[in-house]
């Protein structure tokens, strides 16, 4: 029997893992290179896969139940899109019956023949005189208007592309999820309990904070609908709005857009009702002040500060939650939204089940999962470390607890999630 040299072993084992190495780095830096797509694409599969669930009875198939859930969540986004432009174009073309004469004395220097009261009086300057167009038509206008219409086109390019990323991964993390479970349970965690105990805890409250971001949202459009409908009611005739509700589902769905959030939809709400106010009467600019006040109090602020580290992190403190959801935006930028928690629940756990152990240099164990990372004892009661825990025996009695929400251990799929 040939028997090799124990270095040539080692050798080989060296080479794997510069292998190994190399190709997760090439994988990191692709991820790291889109992290916004992979992180929303986490954020969709989470707030989707409760829906997915729901489809498995009367959907077989695992790709087209992953469809419907993704068609489900996007459906209203794209009505709510649509309306908007229906109702975006239907106001423009109202503006052909504002009058401009009281403005046409000041615009009259600048515009000349342009300075129309009636903008089809416009059409008909532009077409008895094209040469006006043509004025104005020069090199260096059209090389900045090329530059910054390629600079829009680039960049809804690339928010489609992350947009196109993002799905993509929710779609597979859907389908496929139990496969990645199964493979992570067989071929990494083996008999390591823990692990798979840490890998459930991250998961269960991935899915509490996520799909309570789509809580959140419906919540913020409920109090927006209630906030707003009472603003009309006593609003002045000539600023009363007629799609009030409307606006409060918009300012739901704008509670998901990163940074931002609903200011997108109440801050051009505003300066709508400003600059008509300020058209009919300028002793009726209180409402918009109002209206502002009353968005930035009640609708975005005691809703993002208040209720959703509430609705979002049931199973987390809720201070560690509001701070995720602040800084997270400030320190990565559009992702960190999504980005934020997910370091979070990531984190969190860690420091309650791994940390303590390795500190004490105790075996790791797989207690305390899902537990809150500051909990709330009664008086000075000290909390038991991983020392007193081995030696009392209750950790040597615990093992991986199932998954209580049900989403990893049961169903078709339970032997193959972790």
């Amino acid at each position: 029997m040939r028997v090799e040299p124990e270095f040539v072993g080692d050798r080989s084992q060296v080479a794997w893992w510069a292998l190994t190495l190399a190709v997760v780095a090439v994988f990191c830096y692709v991820v790291y290179s889109y992290l916004g797509a992979f992180v929303l694409g986490v954020f969709i599969y989470y707030a989707t896969r409760p829906i997915y669930s729901r489809l498995g009875d009367r959907f077989p198939s695992r790709s087209l139940r992953a469809g419907l859930a993704l068609l489900l969540i996007a459906l209203p986004i794209l009505l709510l899109i649509g309306y908007t432009v229906v109702l975006a174009a239907r106001e423009l073309g109202g503006l052909a019956a504002i009058d401009l004469s009281d403005y046409q004395t000041s615009l009259q220097p600048y515009l000349g023949d342009l300075a129309v009261s009636n903008p089809q009086e416009l059409v008909t300057v532009l077409l008895e005189n094209p040469q006006r167009l043509t004025d104005l038509a020069t090199p260096s206008t059209v090389q900045d208007l090329l530059a910054t219409a390629g600079g829009y086109a680039g960049l809804l390019a690339s928010g489609l592309l992350q947009l196109f990323i993002a799905l993509a991964v929710a779609f597979y993390l859907l389908r496929d999820d139990y496969k990645l479970a199964g493979w992570v349970r067989r071929g990494l965690a083996d008999d390591d309990a823990a692990l798979v105990a840490y890998g459930r805890a991250v998961d269960r409250d991935l899915k509490t904070v996520y799909f309570g971001n789509i809580l959140n949202a419906f919540v913020v459009a409920v109090v927006a609908a209630i906030s707003y409908n009472a603003l009309n009611a006593v609003a002045p005739d000539p600023l009363s709005l007629s799609a009030v509700t409307f606006i409060a589902l918009l300012a739901g769905a704008g509670s998901l857009v990163p940074v931002v959030g609903m200011k997108i939809v109440y801050i051009p709400v505003v300066v709508y009702l400003a600059g008509l106010a300020a058209i009919t009467d300028p002793a009726l600019l209180w409402y918009p002040l109002v209206f502002l006040l009353v968005s930035l109090a009640v609708i975005d602020g005691a809703t993002e500060i208040l209720l959703r580290p509430y609705i979002s992190g049931r199973n987390l403190h809720v201070g560690l939650v509001l701070f995720a959801y602040i800084l997270g935006p400030l320190v990565f930028g559009w992702y960190g939204l999504f980005l934020g928690p997910l370091v979070l629940v990531v984190g969190v756990h860690l420091a309650r089940i791994v940390l303590p152990d390795l500190v004490h240099g105790v075996p790791v164990t797989p207690d305390a999962v899902g537990a809150d990372p500051i909990p709330d004892l009664d008086g000075d009661e000290p909390l038991p470390s991983a020392v007193e825990r081995v030696d009392d025996g209750s950790v040597a009695s615990e093992g991986p607890r199932e998954d209580p929400d049900g989403s990893g251990a049961s169903g078709p799929d339970a032997d193959e999630r972790p």
